[in-house]
Parts: C-alpha cells; structure tokens; sequence
C-alpha cells in the first residue's frame, strides 16, 4: 500500500521532508530488504529504518490497515542480525548491560544510584557536550528520583488489581508507583504489588530483538498469574502488553485511569477529591492515541474531577520526538518536536501538565527545566494531589 495518505501525519516526514523517512518510503524500504534486494548494512538504509519513532500514526490513518508497527519491528529484526562490521565493542557492552538490567532489578538499582551520584557530583561537566554519555545525564537530570518502597495492601490472590511496576522504578517512576497505590488505597481498593517484575519488553520489541521481550513477556505472566487486572502507570507499557498474543496478560493489562473509570462513581465527588481550581494541559503520547485508543477516557476522567480545568491544546506535532531512547540517540529532531510540543501545552497557560508516558514526561521535563515550564506529572501524580486526605474512603 503506497498511497501516501499517511505523508501528513508523519513527525519524522515532517521534519525531514524526506521519502526515505516517510511511512511509504520506509514500507519500501522494508521491503526491498525483506527480498534482499537492499544490504541491511548501509548506512542511509539503517538511518532511514532505525530514525523511525515508532508513533504509529500512520496506522490510524491508514485505509488498507497495514501494521506498520509489526513491520517495523520485524525490519529492525533483521538490522540487529545483520550489524555494521565491525560493530563496536561498547555497542554490545550497553546491550548487554541493558539486557541485563531489564532482567533483574538489582542492577537496574545500582544503575539508578549511579545516576543519582553522577548527577549530584555534577560528572556530566566532565564529559564534552553532545557525547551520548553527556546527553543521557543531561536529559534525564530533571526526572531521576529515588526507588520506591512500596508495599501492596493483600496477597495477590486476594486483590482488586495488581500493580505493574516495569523497569524504570529505579530511575523515573518511583513517585508515579507510590502516588497510584496512595490513590487506589485511599479510594478502597485492595491492591497486590507481586515481586519479581521485570521490563515490559517495549525496548526489546521495537530494537529488534523479540526473544528477548519475549523472555521479559513470559517472566511477566508467571509472576503476574491470576484474573485480577494489572494496572500500568505508563502506556508504553500498557501498549506493549496488550499486544502479547500468548496467555491472558494482555487482555487484564490496563490504565490506572481506565481502571478509576470503569471502578469508580460516588468517589468522583467531594469529599474524595480537593476542589482548588488548577488548569491542566493534557499531553497524549503516540502509544496512548495509537495503540491503547484511550485518550478520551483520560480527559472524561480529569472532567469529572472538582476544580479541573483543561487548557486548550493545538498545534501540538503527531509526537514529541521521545520516541523510546530516539530522544538520546537524535537529539536535533526530537529536542524540535518536543519544543513544538511543550510549546502548544503552554500556549494557555496551564498550572500543571500531564502525561501518561515516562518517555515522554522525562524528555518535556528536560525541554521545559531551562524555561521554567509547569510541571509534567503522571496521572497517578496529578491524581495523587488532588485528593482530599482527610476524607475517608468509602
């Protein structure tokens, strides 16, 4: 299918204004090396391939419904059989790491401390700027934050909802984890949060290496067994287990925001809730538009809420150029789409903004620190400050 119409909501076409970095150009592209008519190892090839986002709003768009995400995924598949010679050897270094730290959570620990000290000793004045070990502690300063402790209310097999964690527990969510239990605790719900948790398997998938998301995937469904819904905070994560075509995790992944609507009524009312007037720009991220389709259950769950008021937003570019680890690895192009993107949730003026990506919060946050921009919350965070804690729960 090459007719175009998903040329327009393209970010990377749009910045580029090249066929190469188009949906149509890259569906060529994929298939002339699916047929080995292209070598896997040119470079203007893998640039046009890997510089992908993977927003999938060409998906959406699109008439014949070509799984552009799937066939993305498989490309890059064979770009990871197939590495540039000779591949450098810190190149298989950080992959190894990476997989292992997706793994198991005590070196995800001591990556997230190591972060925390470098920060605090400021080693990035060290490095030279634009270095890929200087842009990774510049643009995720404004986002590290301390491990949770968190502590599940029930068994698992006793719960409402179990709660996902995910991997980046130990650098960026730890508040997003401890706001979603203090909010779903408060409100009355028996909440599990089963050790032994590991990555989604987003970075596996989309980097071109499926048995390992998939070993990540079925580690999930052992710990995770059961019929209780699984709340995930971020929805990357909730994307990449909704689609998990084996056993059941998929179909019981879902929103915290998701879960309050479809769990709650009479608490969406004072006492329950602070009603402090607070503007609020809602910033959906691809996964949450594309994939999970559940932007309208966010903005009809913050309109229920007392004292909220959404602020307009247009203008605003298909994705903010996060994009998974493209705002480390393309910094021009995602450090431009994120500008234009933090410039229409500020256009009016709003106290707070929210978003429901990690990726995305951590990239805004780094855009709007030298700007002195609001402040970019999860809804579990957001939530979490407008509850009324002198209530009782019902």
């Amino acid at each position: 299918m090459h007719c175009g119409l998903c040329l327009p909501h393209c970010p990377t076409y749009a910045w580029h204004r090249v066929e190469g970095d188009s949906p149509r150009g890259r569906l060529t592209l994929m298939q002339g090396l699916a047929q080995g008519r292209l070598e896997p190892q040119s470079s203007r090839l893998r640039e046009h391939l890997e510089g992908c986002l993977g927003c999938r709003s060409c998906e959406v768009v699109c008439p014949a419904r070509v799984p552009f995400g799937a066939l993305m995924d498989r490309a890059r598949e064979i770009l990871e059989d197939h590495p540039p010679k000779p591949r450098p050897g810190s190149l298989r270094l950080r992959q190894s790491l990476q997989t292992a730290a997706l793994r198991h959570g005590p070196l995800r620990a001591l990556g997230g401390v190591t972060a925390r000290v470098a920060r605090k000793t400021g080693v990035q004045r060290w490095l030279r700027s634009g270095q890929p070990l200087w842009r990774i502690l510049d643009h995720t300063r404004a986002s590290l934050a301390p491990a949770p402790q968190l502590t599940g209310t029930v068994a698992p097999e006793h719960a409402d909802a179990l709660l996902f964690i995910g991997c980046m527990d130990r650098f960026f969510t730890g508040p997003d984890l401890e706001a979603a239990l203090a909010v779903l605790q408060q409100l009355g719900f028996r909440i599990a949060v089963p050790r032994g948790q590991v990555c989604c398997g987003a970075l596996g998938q989309h980097g071109g290496r499926p048995q390992a998301a998939r070993t990540l995937q079925q580690r999930n469904q052992e710990i995770l067994d059961g019929e209780a819904p699984v709340i995930t905070l971020d929805s990357g994560c909730e994307a990449t287990l909704s689609e998990i075509p084996e056993g059941d995790l998929g179909r019981r992944s879902v929103s915290l925001t998701r879960f309050l609507s479809e769990h709650l009524a009479a608490e969406f009312t004072p006492p329950s809730w602070l009603d402090t007037p607070v503007r609020v720009a809602l910033h959906f991220p691809c996964t949450l538009r594309n994939v999970t389709r559940e932007a309208r259950e966010l903005t009809a769950l913050l309109q229920r809420l007392p004292g909220i008021i959404l602020t307009d937003v247009s203008d605003a570019p298909n994705c903010c150029g996060a994009g998974g680890t493209a705002m480390l690895a393309l910094p021009e192009m995602s450090d431009g789409l994120g500008t234009a993107t933090l410039d229409a949730l500020t256009a009016d003026t709003p106290d707070v903004i929210v978003s429901a990506n990690v990726g995305c919060s951590v990239h805004l946050r780094a855009l709007a620190e030298d700007r002195g921009g609001p402040p970019v919350l999860s809804p579990a965070r957001f939530l979490a400050s407008r509850l009324n804690s002198s209530a009782s729960t019902t």
